[in-house]
């Protein structure tokens, strides 16, 4: 098993981090590989697009925060497909339905009908609609026009060259939708791709302490940790937010809690929406990032390497395994192998997680529809045998949004193409996101959950 470094010597052998949120521009950042490198396999992790905050905030602050955001027309007017009955025969058929927001009334009154395009909170918007449509159009110009990965028109033999999946969540969900919208152009009404979905306790795009005793353990250590080092600095702020949150003052483990106040104002933010006064101060913002970060995510740079190591691995492991896996197959099977394109709707705790996997993570929220490219290159001249534990010729290039990645794992000469280190070799890719993270006992991912 390769070595774990410590926090402090990764960060000072480490190549430079990204400095931005993961966002892509209509070019995903591409940047031609060498001449003897052909594309053979991309896959994309992307968070959901533009929302409405998860829960009513600072409604009271100045300027208040609405209780309502009317920032969701495309979803109202839809078509549905429900069943209808034709003699005896139960038939689907598509039912136009307009959908409307009911608000719950004073107590003996009647509730109250929200306007056309009122928002559910935690709603994917309008622009977050836009949002992963241009993100499916650029991978359209990418990897079919530009690139070939995939053919101009999809015939139901090719269902096995797309990988499509989402958490079971609307707005992953319906931006998962949008980004196939882009991707497949005119052929949408014509070729019907396959969406997949797991239930919520078998999913692994996200760290799921209900199935795993041991990591939410784990995560209640890190929250408690985050509260103690960072509740005194955020009381310095108290004078300011309060009187903006209804006298309710900021901390990590309150209600409403400093997650909840900034994930609104980030809300806000996307949407070019006025915040509240209180929170124009940056300081005070990075510090409640930072606070956030760490009662999240702090398990991921535990300074004991065998916690840190042991939490990423019950975290996100199983998911970044099945990210890895493909490209091994690729390589072993060649053009057997159909899969040429992956895309993962997930969340902010999805990038998160993998960026520290790869230990590229730069202590920054990632952005609405931001996202984690990883392209599969194999070598045309290379003629050495492929193997089970070792796949000579194939390089992997990652990225977060358009900023290439230089992984540390893969610093190292040997370890990438000459004179190209965002391009590691696949085994040293593998050593990162697989070997790496292997328990030293070889414990399955269930026995090691129950250790508490």
């Amino acid at each position: 098993m390769a070595p774990t470094p410590t926090v402090a010597e990764a960060q000072a052998s480490a190549p430079p981090r990204p400095k931005g949120r993961g966002l892509f521009s209509r070019t995903l950042g591409w940047r031609d590989p060498p001449s003897d490198l052909e594309l053979v396999q991309a896959a994309y992790v992307l968070r959901h697009g533009e929302r409405t905050p998860v829960r009513r905030r600072l409604t009271t602050a100045d300027p208040p925060i609405p209780s309502t955001w009317n920032l969701c027309h495309v979803s109202r007017d839809f078509e549905r497909s429900v069943l209808h009955m034709v003699g005896s025969d139960h038939l689907p058929t598509m039912t136009q339905i307009q959908r409307r927001i009911e608000v719950a009334g004073q107590p003996g009154e009647g509730p109250e009908i929200g306007r056309q395009g009122d928002c559910l909170l935690g709603e994917l918007t309008d622009r977050g609609r836009i949002s992963m449509l241009r993100l499916g159009q650029a991978l359209r110009k990418r990897y079919i026009d530009d690139e070939h990965l995939l053919p101009h028109q999809f015939e139901e033999r090719d269902q096995a060259k797309l990988y499509l999946r989402s958490t079971a969540m609307g707005r992953t969900i319906q931006s998962l939708d949008q980004v196939i919208a882009g991707l497949l152009g005119p052929q949408i009404r014509t070729f019907v791709p396959h969406e997949y979905i797991r239930n919520p306790l078998d999913e692994d795009m996200l760290p799921n302490p209900r199935t795993c005793p041991r990591l939410h353990k784990l995560m209640q250590k890190f929250a408690a940790e985050a509260a103690r080092l960072y509740n005194p600095q955020l009381a310095s702020y108290d004078q300011f937010v309060a009187p903006s949150d209804c006298g309710h003052v900021p901390r990590v483990n309150a209600s409403p809690a400093v997650s909840g106040l900034i994930d609104t104002i980030w809300a806000m933010q996307a949407h070019d929406l006025p915040i509240p006064t209180a929170f124009q101060h940056s300081p005070l913002l990075r510090l409640m990032e930072r606070a956030v970060l760490h009662e999240w995510f702090g398990g991921y740079r535990a300074p004991d390497p065998d916690e840190r190591r042991q939490y990423r691995r019950l975290a996100l492991g199983p998911f970044v395994e099945r990210l890895y896996r493909p490209m091994e197959r690729r390589a072993m099977r060649g053009e057997a192998e159909p899969l040429r394109l992956s895309v993962f709707l997930g969340h902010d705790a999805t990038l998160v997680g993998l960026c520290h996997i790869l230990d590229v993570f730069n202590d920054r929220w990632p952005a609405f529809h931001a996202g984690v490219a990883l392209e599969l290159f194999h070598d045309r001249q290379e003629t050495a045998p492929v193997t089970e534990q070792h796949w000579p010729g194939y390089f992997v290039r990652c990225r977060y949004g358009d900023e290439e990645l230089q992984l540390p794992g893969c610093r190292a000469a040997g370890q990438h193409y000459p004179g190209r280190p965002e391009l590691c070799t696949l085994d040293a890719f593998r050593a990162v996101v697989i070997d790496r993270l292997q328990h030293p006992d070889q414990l399955t991912f269930q026995d090691e959950c129950t250790m508490i």
